[in-house]
């Protein structure tokens, strides 16, 4: 539960003294360009599957009032974001699962074509944080000529009462075969991270 001081929703504003700085996500990390609208839009959009794409009032819904993103340092193929969101806590919860579901159905299909991209959609594990909780992982194959390179995309969102993060990493891999720099572990100790200062 939130303590008593987070009754009543904090501002955007207020919201943004909690999310995650870069002394809380490591020395390998530069804050970002500022959040914009496309970005605050984007929790609704980072479903791959248009078949299953969720309804635009809810999406709006689903609309981060604010947000904050980090580049790496070391200028690598790597980007890591982070959302929040508010709305009553029943609302959430409902707009939260149908943003999931829709998630999970593109997860059934066994790959997206968009282009001459391959896409996949699969569920991580993750802790039981939070009052709500999911995780997904997305890959995307450049099938185009000569390119094998892969988009990997780590998305988790978390409620917390009235209050949500989605919190996102992206990384550019050289071929499908690699493996990630960051860890699914590391990933989790982000999130981790993220919804400990929530709760502040």
């Amino acid at each position: 539960t939130l303590p008593a001081s987070a009754a009543i929703t904090p501002s955007a504003a207020q919201l943004q003294a909690r999310l995650l700085t870069v002394s809380a996500v490591g020395s390998g990390w530069n804050l970002g360009h500022a959040i914009n609208s496309a970005d605050l839009s984007s929790v609704a959009q980072s479903i791959p599957c248009p078949a299953t794409a969720i309804n635009p009032t809810i999406a709006k819904r689903l609309t981060a009032v604010t947000g904050i993103q980090f580049e790496p340092a070391d200028r690598s193929y790597k980007h890591m974001i982070e959302l929040a969101i508010t709305g009553d806590p029943a609302r959430l919860d409902s707009d939260l699962q149908t943003l999931f579901g829709a998630l999970d159905a593109c997860a059934s299909t066994t790959s997206t074509a968009t282009g001459t991209t391959k896409l996949t959609v699969k569920r991580l594990k993750i802790p039981d944080l939070g009052d709500q909780r999911a995780a997904f992982v997305m890959t995307g194959i450049d099938e185009s000529a000569g390119s094998s390179a892969t988009w990997y995309v780590r998305n988790a969102a978390v409620r917390v009462g009235p209050l949500a993060i989605a919190f996102g990493l992206t990384e550019i891999l050289a071929t499908p075969q690699d493996k990630p720099q960051i860890g699914d572990e590391s990933f989790v100790q982000l999130l981790r991270t993220a919804v400990g200062k929530l709760r502040t």
